[in-house]
């Protein structure tokens, strides 16, 4: 099983690499595909015309076809363009005028035009030719001989209709190709192709030395065209665009992050998803909103496997400030706050996997989880109070066995802070789930729980004091059961 799950993995690296270098590569692949239908139109046309026995033409009916040959060529070909130029006009009023590059860059329609250019001339130069064969048959007239070789008029002028015919179905090709274009994720996978180490890293320093030197111009940021389709994908709630969008960036960035750029990789990604963030919850988009958090997730659970502790804590402190955002909106923003406990949740799963050397990223994160708890409680939703309470008690689980005592603090300290607050809002099955879950951690660790509970005590202020003494009881209770369970 572990070799096929490896062999499996092996094939995606392939074909994901094989992706990114087939869109890197557009100009030699078009170039090839292109080149490979006009070999194949030629040799189909060949074989056709040598057996309905068609290299027999008059010299005036060659002239006629040719010269009508040319004519529909030229008219086609600015049909074409005209209609290509205000799909391009379209496509950058819907999403962003950056887009017009993609366009610019795309070889199918420089080909396009270089085939009809030289189809249409090459026909105007046979057309010419023509005229001094006239009142004879034109295969009956050789253009070019050199020793053993004869190339005949009706030579060139089976090839004139041969690239007439390509052309014609090279239009089929260039309409498909295009339309593909138009498609949101189709743009979004071609700007990605620009998110690499080198273009960003360009672009912060040009953004450091403008700083400096106000003189000095600042590269184009290579992440910015998708944020501008997202942006608009939000105003206009197109889930779909906004979902592709942001898992393209995402997955860009998880290949170009390592050690030595990370501080400033991660502030250029960070900045750029506060945007989204922000105009997200404005706009009262919450699967959208959802979507943001999902994308930092995975970007989380990178680098923390990658063992970026900074870039770790960076990354959860966005997905922190994404929850208290949402919890602040109420009850139409509960299915987000949870997602941001969730996706805190899974991070810190990893990170803990790391053990002792990555215990401040854990208690970080922890932190942040703790703050979302806080915001939640504080604008009493009950039920995301409830699920970080679960998500924390699971995270000390974690901590204590892997012997994490500051992040086992942490959480104990926060749940004695969550408690303050729901029993304050009048949350009582928060306050009910909350006693349960300590009591669950003191299972696990008596020594370490016990004793933070005596430290967050001996802190507290006399007009506390009544109130964490009824819930001590109630807490009492919880674990008396759960060791009569035991």
């Amino acid at each position: 099983m572990e070799e096929l799950i490896e062999f499996v993995e092996t094939i995606k690296n392939n074909v994901h690499d094989w992706w990114v270098s087939y869109n890197r590569k557009l100009w030699t692949t078009h170039i090839f595909v292109y080149g490979g239908l006009l070999l194949l139109v030629i040799f189909v046309g060949a074989i056709l015309f040598a057996k309905f026995n068609l290299f027999h033409t008059d010299a005036n009916s060659a002239r006629y076809m040719l010269s009508a040959l040319v004519q529909s060529q030229a008219a086609i070909v600015a049909i074409v363009i005209t209609l290509t130029l205000i799909a391009v006009q379209l496509t950058a009023s819907a999403y962003s005028p950056r887009v017009i590059d993609i366009f610019k860059k795309n070889p199918d329609m420089w080909i396009l035009l270089g085939c009809y250019g030289f189809s249409i001339f090459y026909g105007f130069i046979v057309l010419k030719l023509v005229e001094g064969a006239e009142g004879e048959f034109v295969s009956q007239s050789a253009i070019w001989s050199l020793g053993w070789v004869s190339i005949s008029f009706e030579s060139y002028v089976s090839l004139a209709y041969w690239l007439g015919a390509f052309t014609f179905v090279a239009l089929f090709l260039y309409m498909i190709n295009i339309i593909n274009l138009l498609r949101p994720e189709n743009i979004i996978k071609r700007l990605a192709i620009e998110i690499t180490k080198e273009n960003v890293s360009k672009f912060i320093e040009s953004v450091e030395e403008n700083e400096k030197d106000r003189k000095k111009p600042v590269e184009k940021d290579p992440i910015l065209p998708i944020m501008d389709i997202i942006h608009g994908a939000v105003m206009k709630y197109d889930l779909e665009t906004v979902r592709v969008g942001l898992k393209a960036v995402t997955d860009q960035m998880i290949e170009i992050i390592d050690s030595d750029s990370r501080e400033k990789i991660i502030k250029c990604f960070c900045n750029h998803f506060r945007r989204v963030r922000m105009l997200t919850v404005d706009k009262m988009d919450e699967e959208a909103t959802g979507e943001v958090i999902k994308s930092l997730e995975t970007f989380g659970r990178s680098t923390a496997k990658k063992n970026l502790g900074y870039a770790t804590q960076k990354i959860t402190r966005s997905i922190e400030l994404t929850g208290v955002l949402a919890a602040k909106k109420g009850e139409c923003f509960d299915a987000s706050t949870w997602q941001a406990v969730e996706s805190l949740k899974l991070v810190e799963k990893v990170v803990m996997e790391k053990g002792e050397k990555f215990k401040t990223t854990a208690e970080a994160i922890a932190l942040s989880l703790h703050n979302v708890a806080i915001a939640a409680a504080e604008n009493k939703r009950e039920w995301p109070t409830i699920w970080a309470v679960l998500s924390l008690e699971e995270i000390g689980k974690g901590a204590i066995k892997h012997e994490l005592v500051r992040v086992t603090r942490r959480i104990v300290f926060s749940l004695l802070r969550i408690v303050a607050i729901t029993t304050e809002k009048g949350l009582e099955n928060a306050t009910m789930e909350t006693a349960n879950s300590l009591a669950g951690l003191t299972i696990l660790s008596e020594e370490i729980v016990k004793t933070a509970i005596q430290d967050y005590e001996s802190g507290l202020e006399e007009k506390n004091r009544d109130s964490f003494q009824k819930f001590e009881k109630l807490y009492e209770q919880k674990l008396e059961k759960l060791r009569a369970e035991r």
